[in-house]
C-alpha cells in the first residue's frame, strides 16, 4: 500500500495530516480524519494515577504517538473546505481513495494502515535529522503556534473520556518536570493543561488542580489524584462515589 499525497511530499511529512475518502457511490462526498505524529515516545504507566493502572492495561507508546481522529472517517462539508483547513494549518493532505463508506470496520483498517505508513515516514525523516541540527536549531513562534493549533483541533474532537485521560497524561507530565525541576517543561504543560481546559465543563476545577500539583503540600499528590477522580466520577455521572470524593478533598482542603 502506498501514501497518495496530494498536498506535502513522501520525503518530508508535517507530522500532522487529513486523511480524506470519497463515496464510491457519491465522489463528491469527502470524507476524513486527522493524522498526528507526536515527536516524543511515552512511556504511559509513568504518569498514570494507581487507581486507573487497572483500566488502562498495556499501552504501546506508538498507540499513544501516533494515530487519527476520529478513528472512522466523517463526512465533511466538500473538499474545497479541507483544502482550506489543511492550507491555513499546513497540513499535508492524503488521498485513501474511493470506498464503501458505509463499511466502517474497512475504513478504519486502512485509516490504521495508513497511520503507520505515515509513522514510517515520519520516523525516516527524523532520522535523518541530526541531533547537532536538533540541538541548535530553535524552534519558531510560527512552529509553536501551529504546534498549539493542532492541538486545539485534536481536544475539540475528543470524547469526553478521551478528555479526562489526555488530562490525566498531561498532570502525570506536570507532576514529572516539578519532581525535576524542569521550569520550561512546567510552562510546557500548563499550556497544554489551559489549552485542554478550554473543552472541559468548569465544573472539572482543571485550574485547582493544576494549583494542587504545584503547590508542593504534603498531601499534594493524593489531592490530585482526588480531583482527578472527582472529574472521572463526574463524566460516567457515578454521583455516590462522586459524593465520597468531594468529601475526602474537603477534609484535607475544606471548602473547594
Amino acid at each position: 500500500m502506498d501514501i497518495n499525497f496530494e498536498k506535502g511530499v513522501s520525503e518530508e511529512p508535517k507530522g500532522h495530516a487529513f486523511l480524506y475518502f470519497r463515496n464510491s457511490m457519491n465522489p463528491e462526498e469527502i470524507w476524513a480524519t486527522y493524522i498526528v505524529m507526536l515527536p516524543i515516545d511515552v512511556n504511559i504507566s509513568k504518569y498514570m494515577p494507581p487507581f486507573l493502572m487497572n483500566q488502562m492495561g498495556d499501552v504501546d507508546s506508538k498507540d499513544l504517538t501516533s494515530f487519527a481522529f476520529p478513528p472512522a472517517p466523517e463526512k465533511l462539508e466538500n473538499f474545497a473546505y479541507l483544502e482550506d483547513l489543511a492550507e491555513a494549518r499546513e497540513d499535508d493532505i492524503i488521498f485513501g481513495g474511493n470506498e464503501n463508506v458505509a463499511d466502517t470496520g474497512a475504513l478504519m483498517m486502512i485509516v490504521q494502515e495508513t497511520v503507520q505508513l505515515y509513522r514510517d515516514l515520519y520516523g525516516k525523516l527524523l532520522g535523518d535529522i541530526s541531533k547537532e541540527e536538533l540541538t541548535h536549531v530553535p524552534m519558531s513562534q510560527e512552529a509553536i503556534q501551529s504546534g498549539l493549533g493542532v492541538n486545539d483541533v485534536l481536544y475539540s474532537l475528543m470524547s469526553e473520556a478521551d478528555k479526562l485521560n489526555e488530562l490525566t497524561k498531561l498532570i502525570g507530565r506536570l507532576r514529572f518536570a516539578m519532581d525535576g525541576g524542569e521550569e520550561s517543561l512546567v510552562k510546557d504543560a500548563e499550556v497544554d493543561i489551559t489549552l485542554l481546559s478550554k473543552h472541559l465543563p468548569d465544573d472539572y476545577k482543571t485550574a485547582r488542580l493544576t494549583e494542587v500539583v504545584k503547590s508542593g503540600l504534603n498531601d499534594g499528590e493524593a489531592l490530585a489524584n482526588l480531583y482527578l477522580q472527582r472529574c472521572f466520577h463526574i463524566v460516567h455521572e457515578e454521583y455516590v462515589e462522586l459524593g465520597k470524593v468531594e468529601e475526602q478533598i474537603k477534609n484535607i482542603e475544606g471548602d473547594f
